[in-house]
């Protein structure tokens, strides 16, 4: 430690202000004469500039071309006498390498300087995390928000609903538009009925028209092909197109073989050749098709459990329940959801042969209409589902009720997305324009953020793959492309500890209820029956001591009167009956 010292006196004298009066240093006259030589000059121009110069100037630079290129890395530098196939020769030969002192002497070398990088490394750790207290991740200092990218309109002149809307499996920004009025009689047969396919890059004309004779109800691309495209008609027909080829479709199936009624849903399936999909319609009907022979249907399904061979069609098509949407998830490839008119779900299982045995199982989810049904893309068992008015989650563990539910909304819900990247984050679309986006591990009774997307109804909405992008349909014809913000697709640490933590409480809850449900639904019936048991034995018993108790009195009677009788004389019972025909005659 080094003192540097020095004396007070040698920092100089102390400065001390006061105020003084103004001093005149010089007195300058003006000069007369030089009056004479001033001349006036008119005009005067001069320009001043006090501000810095900008300029704005404009570049294009040239695009990056990227190659991908590889390196193939094989171990070099063995005799030839050493086959690296034969691992006794390998091991000999390391054997023989390391008691040479070349090698001992190079691998001290090689330490020294190796043990003083490892130290350089160690004193610094670059790689330190700093925020390691979980309370700090969970902060986060963004904020939901979105931003609308795109706004794909119709090309027809007339006003068009969209229906359905499918991004593609190939290609990130192409995104295929189905129009179609659904409502009865208001649709124009003047409108066309062709569909599109934007790319949301250039979204000013469309990249691919699906010309059709039928309005398109619902498309779907392929989940492998991202060329190929599968609709259903509101005839009831399928119909393929592939863009490679012409705007007309490839192939569409014979009405006698179709649906009864609109597609309302369209599924790629699971398959060895990847050609299957499968519909559903309000008809009841569950069709699977081959792209390869649209023709006829390869397996149709009837949603009703009680119908017998015997039975007429329309009896059977009258009692049958309403197909409104389907879910299908390539991970369990046998496996499918119903969504019904009457508000049920079906849980669906292809290799059942019979009707039972393809629907297993039944939730009673709503009083209304199913609107949209998805599964969790992280939690197969759980699944979304929408009605007019509410929106609940379900788990395949619990039949009878939900494990979370939505408020009962003042508006008409018309469908709902889970994000395909953050599993807590679903989305759900009104009728007056609104775009609600739910957390539930932030906030299971409100929205986190409800977002006015158009003046009329949203129809449909659906998430990208890698849940950024979002595009809402709405009753105009136009389809909204919207990028959420971080908050809604990046997922947290913890999140999805918290998420399976979560649907486990919940699901153990509505069983435990469903449990005590059961109780006391046994325990009432079982007084109501032993009750009547009982009511009914003690009306018996006392019918028949009633029965046992008039006869004796009645026994009891004839035999007082018969002594009576015996006692009376002749003239007690002249007087009897004289007074008896007295009475009479009064």
């Amino acid at each position: 430690m080094y003192t540097y010292e020095k004396k007070r006196s040698d920092y100089g004298r102390q400065c001390r202000f006061h105020n003084t009066g103004p001093t005149m240093m010089i007195d300058m006259m003006p000069d007369l004469s030089l009056e004479e030589d001033w001349i006036q000059r008119n005009p005067v121009d001069k320009t001043t500039i006090e501000t810095i110069k900008w300029s704005e100037h404009e570049a294009n630079t040239i695009r990056v071309k990227y190659v991908n290129r590889g390196i193939l890395h094989r171990e070099g530098g063995w005799p030839v006498d050493v086959h690296l196939d034969d691992p006794e020769q390998v091991s000999r030969f390391k054997r023989k390498a390391e008691k040479d002192k070349l090698y001992l002497e190079s691998v001290k070398t090689l330490s020294v300087l190796t043990e003083h990088f490892i130290r350089q490394n160690n004193a610094i750790d670059i790689f330190q995390p700093y925020f390691t207290d979980p309370k700090t991740k969970e902060f986060r200092t963004q904020l939901p928000s979105h931003q609308t990218m795109a706004i794909l309109l119709d090309p027809c002149d007339s006003v068009r609903p969209v229906r359905n809307i499918s991004w593609s499996s190939e290609n990130s920004t192409h995104i295929a538009v189905s129009y179609s009025e659904m409502r009865f009689h208001m649709d124009d047969p003047n409108n066309s009925p062709n569909s599109y396919v934007f790319d949301t890059e250039m979204f000013t004309f469309p990249y691919f028209t699906m010309e059709s004779r039928c309005p398109i109800t619902n498309i779907k691309f392929h989940h492998r092909d991202g060329q190929l495209l599968a609709g259903g008609l509101m005839n009831g027909q399928v119909a393929l197109w592939d863009m490679r080829n012409s705007f007309k479709n490839i192939g569409i199936s014979e009405i006698r073989n179709g649906h009864n009624d609109s597609v309302l849903s369209l599924q790629w399936i699971q398959s060895k050749t990847n050609s299957e999909f499968m519909t559903a319609s309000r008809d009841g009907q569950i069709i699977w098709w081959d792209i390869r022979n649209l023709k006829e249907s390869t397996d149709k399904l009837i949603l009703d459990l009680s119908r017998t061979e015997e039975e007429p069609g329309w009896i059977q098509s009258g009692r049958t329940d309403g197909a409104t949407c389907l879910e299908y998830n390539f991970s369990i490839p046998i496996r499918f959801v119903i969504g019904t008119s009457h508000g049920k779900v079906f849980d669906g299982n292809r290799k059942g042969k019979t009707a039972s045995e393809k629907l297993p199982f039944t939730y009673k989810c709503h009083p209304g209409s199913i609107r949209a049904l998805r599964r969790n893309p992280g939690y197969l068992k759980n699944f979304l589902t929408v009605c007019n008015w509410q929106a609940t989650i379900w788990s395949e563990e619990v039949k009878e009720s939900p494990i979370m539910w939505t408020k009962h909304h003042n508006e008409r819900l018309t469908d709902g997305q889970w994000s395909n990247s953050k599993n807590s984050v679903f989305y759900l679309t009104r009728s007056d324009g609104f775009m609600e986006c739910w957390d539930i591990l932030q906030n299971q009774q409100d929205p986190i953020l409800s977002i006015k997307l158009a003046d009329k109804k949203l129809n449909c909405i659906t998430c990208h793959e890698n849940g950024t992008l979002l595009a809402v349909g709405d009753d105009c014809g136009k389809t909204r492309v919207v990028e959420m913000n971080d908050w809604f697709v990046t997922p947290g640490p913890y999140d999805r500890v918290r998420l399976t933590a979560m649907f486990d409480r919940q699901s153990r809850l509505e069983k435990i209820r469903e449990g005590k449900n059961r109780e006391q639904k046994t325990k009432i019936n079982f007084k109501s029956t032993h009750n009547n048991d009982d009511s009914w034995k003690k009306s018996e018993l006392l019918n028949t001591a009633a029965g046992e108790r008039d006869i004796s009195e009645l026994v009891e009677k004839m035999f007082q009167c018969q002594d009576s009788l015996n006692e009376m004389t002749e003239d007690d019972i002249t007087e009897e009956v004289t007074s008896e025909e007295f009475a009479t005659e009064e």
